[in-house]
């Protein structure tokens, strides 16, 4: 216990003291202070039940409790104050104050020498396989949500706290789901507590124990039936901070959407009136995210800290997983960007440190297929490009293409025309982030147009690689076999002295060469993609064989199906066309919905197919487009709404829209119309012929588009069937007219000069171009084009060659 002076107090037993002056005479409550060895109260005790107050005032006694038990005092001490002089009450306060100073003086230091704490973020997604994504799931307030989340936390929570790291953890937050490839994927938030010195060595440990937690099974508690241990599929984790934590968790404004194949959903935001919003966006597990940004009005802010746009693949806003961020820098125009995910789910955060009214988000996304990168490519020419280009290019991917001439004698000469990728690290000496390889040399500098001709040998290697942040355009290659000692062209043959002649007249016996060197390529064991094959397997290097009247296949399978194509006329949306005669596009249908007439232009392939454009049957707010019932076709047709016995009238039995088609730029923009019965062939109705993927249209062929679509810009449709006269443009050109958006799926017809186009209303209608024996040929489907008849943009079409085999695949 502790020692008083004697002077100042007069020290008996409590007991003694309670029973003297007995407990009603006790006001108690006057001050009570706690000590490492006891508890110290002061009472007061009034001066009629004191017996040695001769004065009648009150004194103070000091009860020391020393022994505590089930809130009783079981041993204490009772001191009495005998009224000291004034000096002994300043000599009390002084040794108060002092005690009082010292336990300060021993928090203070106790708390400066303990080891400084901080807190440790990370974020991260666990696989399930044996649940399933619902609708419910995407709304945080849902009973479902709530109990998936809890038996995940719970999950967490037991791992951890039974691990190494079990005194360092907090909680867990799940924070969002989507389909997983396998079950249901959940992402959420882990946090630690932990000493500063040591959290470098817990950023890395924790990412490892968590690895090692994937190895384990879930317990039944995650499963709906209760029975059953299940594996988990996949489990990562990254380093997070403060920040994007408690943007996430407190202050977002948050939309979950998700979207199916061939639908698309919109993100609008205008005035907005909180500091930030988030878009969670899933589509199917085997689709990715492909977002467009098609407006962006912000003020303008001297720092990325005051608006910024974020796009991240992942659904937690991870830096490590971030693709890419605008900031705030006034107004952009359409299309201001187009991203793509490297799986089926993406988050887009929009922040902002003050509110004005011209702050304006535009955007939508829908599911598009995954697509294979790389391959192996046996030609004369052609191109490469990076995943989606010239949209972004997903994170964390790899692809490997081998390109060879067709001929061993035969070089390749490569040109880079475009080349935007993430740059290397400061102070690197190399490319250590993403890169595009060729023939073992990387590069990863921007490299805008009209990059200068690489020659390599016989066949070349690219690969091109992106890690898990940040993405840009990606790059575009052409490509040329060529050689040095032969001064023929590609689809030219050296005779062997110093003479060319064209392939095709080779092979038609012409004796311009020698006997040897005549025949000598007609025919090759291999196919390439260049050469027409044959029913038997072998193939033709003569170019545009199929139905030119001459029997050149040994099996004659180049001279079947040849009944296409024709028309009784020798000779004879359209802006700048004219009325077409009866009968003279036999294969021209309208596609019509009800009460909204003609919608879309289509080309009849067959009794029972039409071929027609997929941006035809997007579904709209008010219209499902994607609905065969809805849609009749009418053949035979020459004005709008004509009635009369010649016009036959289907309905469709199903759509098929090719399952890569990309709405962001309209690439593989094709689409089949199944009819409910076969309609029957007469001179007003006829087949166009397909043309095989070897048939090439040259640069200049004149080509007639067909349609009923508008004759000027932004005018009504025309009610007859209009026709122009156009000519197909050379790639290059065409794709630097139009930044890069051409697609080895597209071609471009029309005039330069403006003038001739198709229009609003020819959608899916054909371009017709003549082959051997005026036999007409489906080169290009009406697709897109900026305005109608533009100068120096014309109309650009889905090549068809590029999609034969799809076309015969679904249509047997």
């Amino acid at each position: 216990m502790a020692t008083f002076p004697p002077h100042l107090f007069d020290c008996r037993s409590a007991g003694s003291s309670f029973q003297q002056y007995g407990k009603e005479g006790i006001s108690q409550g006057i001050m009570t202070q706690a000590f490492p060895s006891g508890r110290v109260s002061v009472y007061s005790i009034p001066a009629p039940y004191h017996p040695e107050q001769a004065d009648g005032q009150e004194n103070l006694y000091i009860h020391y409790c020393t022994s505590y038990q089930k809130g009783l005092c079981q041993k204490y001490y009772f001191f009495k104050w005998m009224r000291p002089c004034f000096w002994r009450r300043w000599l009390l306060g002084i040794l108060s104050l002092l005690f009082l100073s010292v336990a300060v003086i021993v928090l203070v230091l106790q708390y400066s020498f303990s080891p400084a704490f901080s807190l440790i973020y990370f974020g991260g997604s666990v696989e399930i396989p044996n649940l399933t994504y619902t609708n419910d799931l995407n709304d945080p307030s849902s009973q479902e949500f709530l109990l998936q989340a809890e038996a995940i936390q719970n999950y967490l929570a037991e791992s951890y706290e039974c691990s190494t790291l079990g005194k360092y953890y907090l909680k867990s937050i799940v924070a969002a789901f989507s389909e997983g490839e396998h079950g249901l994927r959940a992402y959420y938030w882990n946090t630690f507590w932990a000493p500063q010195d040591i959290t470098g060595s817990l950023k890395k440990l924790i990412p490892l124990e968590q690895k090692e937690m994937s190895s384990k099974q879930i317990p039944h508690i995650f499963s709906t039936s209760g029975e059953g241990d299940f594996d988990l599929v996949t489990m990562e984790l990254f380093v997070s901070d403060s920040t994007e934590y408690d943007v996430m968790l407190k202050s977002a404004v948050s939309f979950d959407l998700y979207a199916k194949p061939g639908n698309n959903r919109t993100l609008t935001l205008l005035n907005p009136k909180k500091s930030f919003y988030q878009w969670r966006l899933r589509v199917p597990s085997n689709c990715v995210v492909r977002l467009v940004v098609t407006s962006l009005h912000v003020v303008t802010s001297e720092n990325c800290a005051s608006h910024r746009l974020s796009a991240y693949d992942f659904l937690l806003p991870l830096q490590n997983k971030i693709i890419t961020r605008w900031c705030g820098s006034g107004a952009w125009t359409p299309p201001v960007i187009r991203l793509t995910s490297s799986s089926n789910v993406m988050l887009l955060t929009f922040s902002l440190d003050h509110r004005e009214e011209r702050n304006i988000l535009k955007a939508h996304f829908q599911a598009i297929p995954k697509i294979m990168c790389g391959g192996h490519y046996i030609s004369w020419n052609g191109s490469l490009s990076s995943p989606y280009y010239p949209s972004y290019y997903p994170p964390n991917i790899d692809c490997s293409w081998i390109i060879r001439a067709p001929l061993p004698a035969y070089k390749l000469s490569l040109k880079i025309l475009a080349i935007q990728i993430q740059e290397k690290s400061p102070g690197s000496s190399k490319c250590d982030k993403d890169w595009l390889e060729i023939d073992g040399v990387r590069y990863c500098k921007d490299i805008s147009e009209n990059g200068r001709n690489r020659e390599y040998g016989y066949s070349v290697a690219i690969n091109f690689h992106s890690d898990e942040l940040v993405t840009h355009r990606g790059f575009y290659i052409e490509y040329r076999a060529f050689s040095h000692a032969d001064s023929c062209t590609p689809e030219r043959l050296n005779c062997g002295d110093g003479k060319c002649k064209h392939q095709y007249k080779t092979c038609e016996s012409d004796d311009s060469c020698s006997e040897d060197s005549n025949e000598n390529n007609c025919s090759y064991k291999s196919c390439f993609p260049y050469t027409y094959k044959c029913l038997n397997g072998k193939c033709l290097l003569k170019p545009n064989p199929e139905c030119d009247g001459k029997r050149d296949c040994t099996d004659g399978s180049d001279e079947m199906n040849c009944a296409c194509g024709r028309h009784q006329f020798k000779k004879n949306r359209i802006v700048g066309g004219e009325d077409a005669q009866s009968g003279k596009w036999p294969w021209q249908a309208s596609l019509q919905i009800g009460a909204h007439g003609h919608i879309c232009g289509a080309s009849v392939i067959s009794k029972r197919w039409l071929v027609s454009a997929a941006h035809c049957f997007l579904d709209s707010d008010s219209i499902r487009y994607s609905a065969p019932s809805r849609w009749r076709a009418y053949m035979g047709l020459r004005t709008v709404n004509e009635k009369s016995n010649h016009v036959a009238m289907r309905s469709i039995r199903r759509i098929i829209v090719h399952p890569q088609y990309d709405q962001s730029i309209s690439d593989y923009d094709i689409a089949l119309l199944e009819l409910e019965t076969p309609v029957f062939f007469s001179e007003l109705v006829q087949p166009i012929c397909l043309p095989s993927s070897s048939r090439v249209f040259l640069y200049g062929t004149v080509c007639y588009v067909t349609g009923w679509g508008a004759k000027q810009e932004n005018s009504h449709l025309a009610r007859t069937l209009q026709e122009a006269r156009v000519r197909i443009i050379n790639q290059s050109i065409c794709s630097k007219l139009y930044d890069d958006l051409i697609t080895s799926r597209m071609l471009c017809a029309g005039n330069l000069n403006g003038g001739i186009d198709a229009c609003q209303g020819d959608s899916g209608g054909p371009l017709a171009c003549t082959g051997n024996g005026d036999r007409w040929y489906l080169a290009g489907i009406v697709s897109w084009g900026e305005g109608c008849a533009r100068r120096n943009r014309p109309g650009v079409y889905t090549k068809v060659t590029a999609l034969y085999d799809w076309i015969r695949q679904n249509t047997n």
